[in-house]
């Protein structure tokens, strides 16, 4: 317990360190670096057999959208998706015929890429916005006060699982406690730092990015009970691996790019 709440909290402190800073490249280089290794440990779980030079080439590819990211340019991370995804077509009709099933090396490595290379670089995307910053504090909050209450309100309360066969230590009492601090995070943020927003917006916004964080951590659970591992990897201690930490916003991230992309918000 100690041990993860120290994790945490210099974790949260360095990041809300760089957002006070405020510098695109910066933003830019540690989230690439973050997904470098989520990406890693993704096909460390889902592709362990395939060899080092595979494994780096995997990385490489999946890498392209986060690194494109760098224009500011959604189009560009589209372009970086999709070369990654040929790539990886290539090397693995290449090596056809010395696989035992290729289909699914096929579709493991290339989910990979959508997964933690696509997706993650929407974070990015979201420092192009007026008050990026902020918008990030906005989405970063609601995943931290959401993960904190719903374990707090779980441990303590939870009687009730909300989906058993994926992650036996959910529960109902603990999406609910994590919903209440997910939306009450996001709309003191938003309230301070966002006042030329619609409130109502943000809000019904918190409300729904919460409920899309509880799905993103429940695909990775899917992803680490199929491979049956525990955790994707030992970088934080008491919290596992970065893809551990960032599977909520791998959900929601997309989601509210899009949504300030297309001025619903």
């Amino acid at each position: 317990m100690t041990t993860r709440i120290i994790t945490g909290l210099l974790a949260m402190g360095s990041w809300l360190l760089l957002l006070y800073i405020n510098s695109f490249f910066l933003i830019w280089l540690l989230l690439s670096v973050a997904a470098a290794i989520a990406l890693h440990e993704y096909y460390a779980m889902a592709l362990r057999q395939e060899g080092k030079v595979f494994q780096a080439l995997f990385l490489f590819s999946g890498l392209l959208p986060v690194l494109a990211s760098c224009s500011g340019q959604i189009e560009y991370a589209a372009a970086g998706l999709i070369v990654g995804f040929i790539i990886m077509t290539g090397l693995l009709i290449g090596t056809y015929s010395a696989r035992k099933n290729p289909f699914d090396a096929l579709l493991k490595s290339c989910f990979g890429i959508f997964y933690a290379g696509f997706l993650p670089a929407h974070l990015i995307l979201i420092m192009t916005f007026e008050k990026g910053t902020a918008l990030l504090l906005f989405l970063t909050i609601i995943t931290v006060a959401s993960d904190t209450g719903a374990y707090f309100v779980g441990k303590s309360l939870g009687r009730h699982k909300l989906c058993p066969a994926v992650s036996p230590k959910k529960t109902i009492e603990g999406f609910g406690g994590g919903l209440v601090a997910g939306v009450a995070g996001g709309t003191a943020v938003a309230a301070f730092l966002l006042a030329d927003i619609s409130l109502y917006r943000l809000s019904l916004a918190a409300l729904v990015l919460t409920c899309l964080g509880v799905l993103g951590d429940l695909t990775e659970s899917v992803i680490k009970r199929t491979m049956n591992v525990k955790d994707s990897g030992t970088i934080l201690p008491g919290h596992g691996g970065i893809l551990d930490r960032i599977d909520s916003l791998l959900m929601t991230a997309p989601v509210f790019f899009y949504t300030l992309h297309s001025g619903i918000i």
